[in-house]
């Protein structure tokens, strides 16, 4: 839960603003965001003295709030000088502000043998007071609760719902509602649509764009792309994700800080002016609980920060944003909503597709602010199929590859990729560059190099890339005696080198929006050869620049792989 999720939750008929912890003693409040100390003692005003631990940013004990940290391990554990102030401070209890699920069993033990006996955490609405042991329980059984969700009977369960669902939910969509609708329809007439003065010719444009994460994904790669080229324009762009920005979630972050954009993860830190303008909405618990509990958090604090910074324009990527962006900037009366699809709808992706997604998206979209784009013809007609929409309703822009922000690979940036993958100077190299999805088709890619390979025994592949079926791929080349020629490069930097290194860039996708990958490859001078699906024939000249076949051609693909290597 975020900084302005828990404003919103705490001010709701009989929600607790503090938990029941030992009044007489110091608290812990354990957390991996920033805490700055008049807000630490604003939220918690019971305890003695406050203790934050794991912050972003290191701060000075100031009167009675301390800091202290966690070593990020590999495991995490408590910085020795500040399991010593647990220990000499006297604080017996602890608030784990990002939930118990996302906090390491292994600082919780920590802060127990130093001396905290009781443990606080939001449940919906309430705080949750447990002992140590408890929690030490709690911890092992939500695990196990996540691995079992996510076995193989629970999962073929929940794609049988899912699709059961789906097509309920497409037979009478024009007839559904939700509980709360008729709130939000009152919330909406009584909010409306908050102008933000338009800047004077010169000034710049207010630009919120909003995702789920930094990783290297297409979606990803052309946000970014947007977000420099408006900072260069002299627009104020900021970029606001969902999820925390660290690891693989990051993979852009240098960019967009390199090209002088802020970037932050919504609800982090709750400003004052935020914070007052979301108390001031007033917002019906209803309207609240009737969003899905997946997105209800992000909902609030995406709110909050577009009430601490109006924006004239909240440009949201990917199904998930949309719906939070769009409920979001509905809530606050931002004038302009730009939701963009970036392939075909998501009811081809039973893994992340969920049933409530045609109702709020059939709700939202139909609020006059909102703005709908695509990055192909086929998926705006897709989507509009989808949503019972004429296809005019969405603008296609399609990808493209930003020449002016990067620097081409130079001929030793190639031979570094070639030494690394231990190739002769003639060796032929294919690479692949996809998320290792369905959606993907990896098991095909295999089947197309397992071909290839039987036709020119030498060949290598590079594979960029990471995603749920990593492991399936790597079983799936061990079985097929592929695993030698095969390396899994995972996520990296230098994707411009290595198509500049390969002889051919292979896609066998059965689902596509306008790749990004197969314009930068074409750029590089590596031929592509893929399917024929989306807006991929948009991305290439068939016979001329790269090579188009059916989704389900193996065979066909293998053919066209074998003759540009020869070639």
């Amino acid at each position: 839960m975020g900084a302005y999720a828990e404003v919103v939750r705490g001010a709701f008929p009989g929600a607790e603003a503090e938990p029941g912890l030992p009044r007489n003693t110091g608290w812990v409040l354990l957390t991996m965001t920033e805490l700055p100390p008049a807000e630490a003692r604003a939220r918690f005003p019971s305890a003695q003295r406050l203790l934050v631990v794991g912050g972003a940013v290191p701060r000075a004990t100031r009167g009675e709030i301390a800091y202290g940290s966690v070593d990020a391990g590999p495991p995490p554990r408590l910085e020795s000088g500040t399991a010593r102030t647990v220990r000499e401070g006297d604080f017996r209890g602890a608030v784990l502000l990002d939930g118990l699920e996302g906090t390491s069993g292994r600082v919780v033990l920590e802060l127990a043998r130093a001396g905290v006996t009781r443990f606080a955490y939001r449940r919906g609405t309430s705080w949750v007071v447990r002992s140590a042991r408890s929690v030490a329980f709690a911890k092992p059984l939500l695990r196990l609760e996540k691995a079992f969700a996510v076995s193989a009977p629970v999962r073929w369960y929940q794609r049988r719902l899912a699709r059961a669902h789906a097509h309920d939910a497409l037979k009478q969509r024009n007839a559904l509602s939700f509980p709360g609708e008729k709130e939000w329809r009152d919330h909406f007439e009584r909010v409306g649509i908050v102008p933000v003065p338009a800047p004077a010719p010169g000034e710049p444009l207010r630009i919120t764009l909003y995702i789920g994460q930094l990783n290297s994904g297409g979606a990803e790669r052309q946000l970014v792309n947007l977000a420099v080229a408006l900072r260069r324009a002299g627009h104020r762009p900021r970029v606001l994700t969902t999820y925390a920005l660290s690891r693989e979630n990051a993979h852009y972050l240098d960019e967009l800080r390199a090209g002088d954009v802020p970037v932050a993860t919504a609800g982090t830190i709750a400003r004052p002016e935020g914070e007052r303008a979301l108390r001031a909405l007033g917002l019906d618990p209803e309207v609240v609980c009737s969003l899905p509990e997946v997105i209800r958090d992000p909902v609030l604090d995406l709110a909050g920060e577009l009430l601490a910074d109006r924006p004239h324009v909240l440009h949201a990527w990917l199904d998930y944003p949309n719906i939070i962006a769009a409920a979001a900037g509905a809530l606050v009366g931002t004038p302009h909503l730009v939701l963009s699809a970036r392939n075909v709808n998501p009811t081809y992706f039973p893994a992340f597709y969920q049933p409530w997604m045609d109702r709020w998206y059939g709700f939202l979209v139909a609020l006059p602010q909102v703005h709908l784009l695509a990055n192909s013809q086929a998926g705006a007609d897709d989507y509009a199929r989808w949503m019972g929409l004429a296809p005019a309703r969405f603008a296609v822009i399609r990808n493209g590859v930003d020449l002016a922000a990067r620097a081409a690979p130079t001929a030793d940036d190639a031979a570094a990729v070639r030494a690394e993958l231990g190739l002769r100077d003639d060796q032929p190299l294919v690479a692949g560059i996809f998320r290792i999805a369905q959606e993907k088709q990896p098991q095909l890619f295999v089947d197309v190099i397992a071909r290839v390979r039987r036709a020119v025994p030498d060949v290598t592949v590079a594979v960029v890339g990471v995603g749920e079926l990593r492991d399936a791929f790597l079983a799936d080349l061990r079985s097929r005696g592929l695993s030698d020629a095969v390396h899994l490069l995972g996520q990296r930097k230098d994707v411009a080198a290595i198509l500049r290194a390969a002889d051919v860039k292979l896609l066998t996708s059965a689902v596509e929006g306008t790749p990004n990958v197969i314009l930068e490859a074409q750029w590089h001078g590596c031929p592509p050869v893929a399917t024929a699906v989306g807006g991929t024939p948009d991305a290439l000249d068939d016979g001329d620049t790269g090579l188009l076949y059916e989704p389900d051609d193996a065979e066909g693909m293998a053919a066209g792989v074998v003759a540009l290597l020869l070639d």
